[in-house]
């Protein structure tokens, strides 16, 4: 309202005065001459000021006449001389910027005035000392820090800072870098000063120790398998052999590409093959150790014209036809699509065990998960999913967690931590052990019967019970169910589990190609079903229903059924194989095969014991060496399938085992 009356009233006044009309406002003072009062001269309040960076400070300014009389309702602006250093608004609020003087000038009809402003750091209000009360030995330095706070705790940087000691002759410290150094045994207060503020600590000089004179390494092993770790001992000693303690120990390796290790602690772990330096280094002294990272296997299997491993790490390597189902492994898919080295399985698992007999692979993570690759036409992968195939490994569906799993030719099962036997895919010969079609996920075989181990075969499957009795079920034309019935060699099968009979208690049980092997407590071995020299029993070809023992008088570790011939281990690490022989499966120059174990060529007499052994309908078959750094191959290899880099004819034999490519010692 005022406002409007100053502006358009004036006006008013004006015209009311030129037309002798009268008006109740009151009237500026004016110059004589009916304007107002001309502005003779400007004062700012105060004239000069401090300001820290970052806060601010208000100035005020009057306009005056020439007899200085305030005036007032005039426009005054205000600037700054150096706006780098200090900034002012339009109400004369001034803010630090940075460190250093400006001119705040105000100006009103063309008259000024100024007011000196200077800009101030934000001033160091404590200083702390850090480390705090440190402890050194004569002749040892250690390095001090300050750290500068303002009143509100926020930490200043670039300040100068000047240290100072109580006590040189017991320690003396640089005054600029805060450098301290042990003179003698006692104590002096180290102080550090900042624009009058200080901070202190006291430090605690002790007798001089003996310096390092030579460092011993020691490691429990001198190879370590690549993802384990171990810790490497180090002793230091003085110049007459006393042991040192309390030291600090820097650690390194020549190669973080084979190992790695902790600088501080000492904890080495494996990465890759190779062999590497350990250096341990303590007050100018060092030490090395030569240390070799191994890769092992385990879990060996070999499926339909390919085989996969684990190796450290649960890393899973597969080699062989790929085709189109992805057996390998590999996204490349065709008929004649193979590879002839090893394949590293996508997905970043890590498998605790695997399991290939057909065109697919199931394994186990360490964390017990179940995971299928390879062909799925009848839901053999338990994904779920109805598509025919996967190149990488998918879960098996239902949140179950397994101890094993196994595959068979077009079916796969699996028992699960609380000894439930789960079984998914083809159902045709009710190897399923349940329901009368296919099965996508897994199915529950028996809820009253307790399974320790699961194997899966061609069209059948036989686990172990927790009690130690052996169950079949599926397919039974040939007597491959071991139920001692008549052989009827028709389309005759059990939908569920029928114990095994001849009261043996069996380890462990492997299935094959209409007929399975299983292994006695004292490592004798019994088979039954299609003979034709695969139940070892000698070179009769009568189909059994009933378990007979093997001849040859071995006492095995672990038996594996293939398509048309098995291999086993012995307690003494030998290899044996038997029955047909036409692609040199048997690792043995036999043409016709037989049905005697007979020992794997190649094997005598070399460290090469293998531990852990495959088949697969292929015929070729697998091993991995007692020491578990090697992995070889014999047999056909017309799809790449031995892994050793070459492939030769599909009629040619390969009796002689040969080196997986790569998986074999430095």
């Amino acid at each position: 309202m005022s406002r409007f009356f100053t502006a358009a009233g004036a006006a008013c006044i004006a015209f009311l005065a030129a037309c002798g009309g009268d008006s109740d406002a009151p009237s500026e003072p004016g110059n004589g001459n009916g304007g107002p009062t001309p502005v003779a001269s400007v004062s700012v309040t105060p004239s000069a000021a401090s300001v820290v960076v970052g806060r601010t400070t208000q100035l005020s300014a009057t306009a005056k006449d020439a007899a200085g009389n305030a005036l007032t309702g005039r426009t005054i602006a205000w600037s700054s001389s150096a706006v780098a250093v200090a900034t002012v608004d339009g109400n004369g609020v001034v803010t630090g910027v940075s460190v250093g003087s400006a001119s705040i000038v105000v100006t009103s009809e063309g008259k000024t005035a100024q007011a000196e402003i200077t800009v101030t750091a934000v001033p160091v209000a404590s200083v702390t000392v850090a480390p705090n009360a440190p402890s050194i030995k004569v002749g040892e330095t250690v390095a001090m820090v300050a750290t500068l706070n303002d009143e509100q705790g926020n930490v200043l940087a670039g300040r100068a800072v000047a240290w100072s000691t109580s006590a040189p002759a017991i320690a003396t410290i640089d005054g600029t870098t805060g450098m301290v150094t042990g003179v003698a045994v006692g104590t002096a207060t180290l102080t550090a000063t900042s624009e009058g503020k200080t901070g202190s600590t006291t430090v605690t000089v002790a007798t001089a120790q003996k310096p390092v004179a030579q460092i011993l390494l020691s490691a429990p092993q001198d190879t370590l398998e690549a993802y384990s770790s171990q810790m490497i001992g180090v002793i230091l000693r003085d110049a007459e052999g006393s042991r040192l303690t309390g030291r600090e120990v820097r650690w390194s390796v020549s190669n973080t590409a084979i190992a790695g290790i902790d600088p501080i602690e000492g904890l080495m772990t494996g990465v890759d093959r190779g062999t590497v330096t350990v250096t341990a280094t303590s007050e100018g002294k060092s030490a090395s150790l030569p240390i070799v990272i191994v890769i092992k296997y385990r879990s060996i299997t070999a499926g339909t014209m390919h085989a996969c491993d684990i190796a450290s790490g649960g890393i899973v390597w597969c080699w062989g036809l790929n085709g189109n189902e992805g057996r390998v492994g590999s996204t490349q898919l065709g008929a004649d699509v193979m590879t002839s080295a090893p394949f590293k399985v996508p997905g970043g698992l890590a498998f605790a065990q695997i399991s290939s007999y057909g065109r697919h692979t199931c394994g186990i993570t360490l964390d017990g998960k179940a995971y299928c690759w390879g062909y799925n036409g009848w839901g053999n992968l338990g994904s779920g999913s109805n598509a025919s195939m996967s190149s990488t490994p998918v879960a098996v569906v239902g949140g179950l967690k397994f101890r094993s799993v196994t595959a068979g030719s077009d079916h796969s099962c699996g028992v699960t931590t609380d000894n439930r036997a789960y079984c998914w895919g083809n159902n045709d010969w009710r190897q399923l052990g349940t329901g009368t079609t296919y099965s996508g996920t897994p199915a529950l075989v028996s809820s009253t019967i307790s399974f320790a181990k699961i194997t899966a075969g061609t069209g059948f499957t036989c686990g172990i019970t927790t009690t130690g009795e052996t169950y079949c079920w599926g397919a039974n034309s040939i007597g491959q169910l071991g139920d001692g019935k008549k052989i009827s060699y028709g389309n005759a099968y059990n939908a569920t589990p029928s114990p095994v009979v001849g009261g043996q208690t069996f380890q462990s049980v492997s299935l094959g190609n209409q007929y399975a092997c299983a292994l006695t407590q004292a490592g004798q071995g019994y088979c039954w079903g299609s003979n034709s020299t695969k139940l070892g029993s000698g070179n009769g070809t009568s189909d059994t229903s009933t378990p007979a023992p093997m001849i040859g008088g071995h006492a095995f570790q672990q038996i594996s059924a293939g398509y048309g011939h098995a291999c086993g281990v012995t307690s003494a690490n030998a290899i044996y194989c038997w029955g047909s022989n036409g692609s040199g499966q048997l690792g043995s120059p036999l043409v016709n095969g037989t049905g005697t174990p007979t020992l794997v060529s190649g094997f005598q007499g070399s460290e090469v014991a293998a531990s852990g052994i495959g088949t697969g309908s292929g015929s070729h078959s697998c091993a991995i060496a007692k020491d578990r750094l090697t992995v070889r191959c014999w047999g056909r290899n017309d799809t790449g399938q031995l892994g050793n880099g070459n492939v030769t004819a599909g009629p040619t034999a390969n009796a002689t085992p040969s080196i997986v490519v790569g998986q074999k010692p430095l």
